[in-house]
């Protein structure tokens, strides 16, 4: 296994460290909140940000930006989004961007549901306060990246999808398990790639299950230039 560049902490910039072992944790304070938590993702000189601070401003953004948007191409509003200089390179805020462009970019292609509802602002928002509970480093830490996890999401939104409804239920895992497969491609983890693979396969799907042919094609990613971890032509949007 070749050995990888680590992330940085955003309060001075040395590397993270990713604890594995119980030993290896720490009860650390939340450089922002104050709060403490026990926690194995930690600077190498202590300072934690918890998911909640980490994701606050980013989760405005988003939020802010979906709704004022009329953008129908969900690769250029991803990255109008992700260009903000708020928004990280690495982070649990890309969980939550997945499901909010895919639902945004569809009410403004003025698709409906399946059951004739239109996509409302509360169906996006809902979109946010569900992925905003997904953690970050889940990817690693429990096999199940989180921008994946964002495109079921949106199809469990989309369907109207509970624990209790079959196929809509179905679906939205179907989803998730397809975006997962392309994120799992032994390169150097990137949210801003598994982001837009986890909106390409939803597209795809969005063809195949409802006929719903959203024409947009992949942009090719314009921040490599700023990630040190970039795997460059190996990475399928460089």
């Amino acid at each position: 296994m070749k050995e990888k560049k680590s992330d940085k902490c955003e309060i001075c910039g040395k590397e993270l460290v990713y604890a594995t072992k119980p030993e290896d944790f720490n009860e650390l304070k939340c450089e922002f909140c104050g709060n403490k938590f026990n926690t194995n993702v930690y600077c190498e000189d202590g300072h934690f940000i918890c998911d909640t601070c980490h994701i606050k401003g980013p989760k405005d953004i988003i939020e802010k930006i979906c709704e004022e948007t009329d953008i129908k191409d969900p690769f250029e509003l991803v990255d109008l989004i992700m260009k903000h200089p708020n928004f990280k390179m690495y982070g649990p805020e890309h969980h939550v961007i997945t499901p909010a462009v895919i639902l945004t970019s569809l009410k403004n292609n003025n698709i409906k549901k399946p059951n004739g509802d239109e996509i409302s602002l509360f169906d996006i928002k809902e979109a946010i306060r569900r992925a905003s509970k997904i953690p970050g480093g889940w990817c690693g830490f429990y096999g199940s990246c989180g921008a994946g996890m964002g495109s079921g999401v949106a199809i469990s939104i989309f369907t109207g999808a509970t624990p209790s409804t079959d196929e809509p239920r179905t679906l939205a895992n179907q989803i998730t398990s397809r975006s997962l497969a392309k994120i799992a491609d032994n390169l150097e983890h990137c949210c801003k790639r598994s982001v837009k693979l986890s909106i390409c396969e939803t597209l795809e799907f969005l063809k195949e299950k409802f006929d719903i042919d959203l024409k947009y094609p992949s942009s090719k990613c314009i921040f490599s230039g700023f990630n040190d971890k970039c795997e460059k032509e190996k990475c399928p949007i460089f």
